[in-house]
C-alpha cells in the first residue's frame, strides 16, 4: 500500500510534484486508488484527480533547463 518512506518523500516535493506523485500512486493502486491516497496523505480527492490528469499530460522529454535563464553563479 503506502509506506512511511513514500509519505516522507512526498513531504519533500513542491506542490506540483506532490500532485503528480499522488496521481501516480493512485493510478498504481487501481480503482479505489484516489480514495486510498487521499485518506493516507490527508488531501482532497480532487487534488489526487488533478494529479492523475497532470500525470497523463507530462511531456515525454524532460525540460531542457532546470533553472531559469540567467540563474546560477555570475561569471566575471
Amino acid at each position: 500500500m503506502i509506506s512511511e518512506d513514500e509519505i516522507r518523500y512526498y513531504r519533500q516535493l513542491d506542490e506540483r510534484q506532490q500532485r503528480v506523485f499522488l496521481g501516480l500512486k493512485a493510478k498504481s493502486l487501481g480503482i479505489s486508488g484516489v480514495r486510498l491516497v487521499s485518506e493516507a496523505f490527508g488531501v482532497d480527492p480532487k487534488t489526487v484527480r488533478k494529479g492523475k490528469q497532470e500525470l497523463s499530460n507530462l511531456p515525454d522529454e524532460p525540460p531542457q533547463r532546470v533553472r531559469r535563464a540567467g540563474g546560477g553563479a555570475k561569471k566575471n
